[in-house]
């Protein structure tokens, strides 16, 4: 066991060893996680894993295009698969002033590369057969959303780190 170590981990989480393996890919040897039970058994064994990214914050917006491809990158890295599907995300406008809102991100989505369509009513109810669809004015879709398995990414992550 180590004696010594420049950075302590604490948390077997996806968040904890995500540190753990950004840590390692960057050459940091001489780290150490802490978890009081196993990787995965608090919260990150509870979380929804979603991948929305609809963000108004260009920086967010960033990170969050980042993962997407990290998470490809990590499943070709390890050999494992972090549970990521692509599923598409619609988002409903019952209002123009909510509309307006979708058109004024679809900018910074656009400065990002970040594919969003817009849709009629109708186009709504062709993706998903079962929306009521009265009052509504259109809506903005992500065709790039989906979703992850927080405890297979936090599995990965750890044997990206221990590999390194």
């Amino acid at each position: 066991m180590k004696t010594h170590a420049r950075v302590v981990v604490i948390g077997g989480g996806v968040v904890g060893v995500g540190t753990l393996y950004h840590l390692a890919k960057k050459g940091w040897s001489d780290v150490v996680l802490v978890e009081r039970k196993e990787l995965t058994s608090g919260s990150t064994w509870h979380a929804a894993g979603l991948l929305p990214l609809f963000n108004m914050s260009y920086s967010v917006g960033q990170v969050h295009k980042y993962s997407v491809r990290f998470y490809h990158e990590l499943q070709e890295e390890t050999g494992m698969d972090v549970g990521f599907k692509t599923v598409s995300n619609i988002r409903l406008a019952t209002n123009r002033d909510r509309m307006d809102e979708y058109y004024q991100y679809a900018g910074v989505a656009q400065t990002i590369g970040v594919d969003v369509n817009f849709l009629t009513p109708e186009q709504v109810k062709e993706v998903w057969p079962l929306a009521n669809i009265e009052g509504l004015v259109g809506a903005i879709q992500h065709p790039e959303d989906g979703y992850i398995q927080p405890a297979d990414l936090t599995q990965a992550l750890a044997t990206g780190a221990r590999n390194r």
